[in-house]
């Protein structure tokens, strides 16, 4: 005797058994609304390449390294003069104005414990990391969707080559050690703008200057930069390389996928900043005094 099936309510995707919800975890995601249902699906296939990635970086670190610095030469090559002139320009814009309305208000020794600090831990990490995802983020997207759209991965997988091994850990690597690296010149670009800014504007020697500043920038808040910086090379690694290889539909979808990987990458550093930043005032709630 058979049993008849009972259909699925309107707009509900049916479960295929052996299909995508064929697990007792993500049954109930095919009841979802389909946006809903699409952003998650998307954010469990960015998290599952970047474990993968992880996983097989470290359990074979070797074979990979020469590809990454290559990777980390070009990158820095191609996108080097615009970062640093963001830099320079949206950190200079910000400290000027900031030290003008300090000076107005008669409190010109509150600049360094008020802006550098503010800066080390959210300014600056989101123009460095939001130039990496602009510059480099796009660019990766781009490639590996070209690649993807040519059908040169699909090459890869039948001649036996694995492409997430061969294309994508290099460049999440090197992305990720490229913003790393990219948080100590900003630092250093924070500094010289807060310098310049009070030195023009607010009338305070360099020297004096300097001494507000790192009498309040403790080593922790350089080490919670450096980590940050390096966490969120992780992600802006993760998600362009996701997108690119999941590019499809021709030119125009090669084009969709580099804007919204750069558009979901903004929307994530901001998201992750306000949890990372969270975490480390938790842990280290005397950051937030001034010295």
């Amino acid at each position: 005797m058979t049993v008849e099936s009972t259909p699925p309510p309107a707009g509900v995707v049916p479960i295929d058994p052996g299909g995508p919800y064929d697990t007792v975890l993500s049954r109930g995601t095919a009841y979802l609304p389909g946006r809903v249902r699409s952003t998650l699906v998307e954010a469990g296939g960015i998290t599952q390449l970047l474990v993968t990635v992880l996983w097989d970086a470290v359990r074979h670190p070797t074979g990979y390294w020469t590809d990454t610095i290559d990777e980390m030469a070009f990158t820095i090559k191609r996108s080097y003069i615009a970062i640093f002139f963001a830099l320079s320009g949206f950190l200079l814009m910000l400290s000027v104005p900031s030290q003008k309305f300090l000076n107005l208000a008669g409190v010109d020794e509150l600049y360094g414990p008020l802006l550098l600090v503010q800066s080390t831990r959210t300014f600056t990490v989101w123009v460095a990391t939001l130039l990496v995802a602009g510059v480099v983020g796009a660019s990766m997207t781009a490639e590996l969707g070209s690649r993807k759209v040519r059908e040169e991965l699909d090459a890869m997988e039948v001649m036996g080559i694995d492409p997430i091994r061969t294309l994508v850990l290099p460049r999440i690597v090197s992305v990720t050690i490229v913003t790393t690296l990219l948080a100590i010149p900003a630092e250093l670009i924070t500094i010289g703008s807060s310098v310049f800014s009070a030195m023009f504007i607010g009338g305070i020697s360099p020297a004096n200057s300097l001494q507000f500043e790192f009498g309040t920038l403790s080593p922790v808040e350089v080490v919670s930069l450096i980590l940050n910086c390096f966490l969120a090379g992780l992600l802006i690694g993760a998600i362009c390389c996701y997108k690119g290889i999941n590019a499809s539909g021709g030119a125009i979808g090669l084009g969709r996928a580099v804007n919204q990987a750069v558009v979901i990458s903004f929307v994530s550093l901001f998201v992750m900043q306000l949890g990372y930043n969270a975490l480390v005032l938790g842990f280290f709630p005397g950051l937030g005094e001034f010295r």
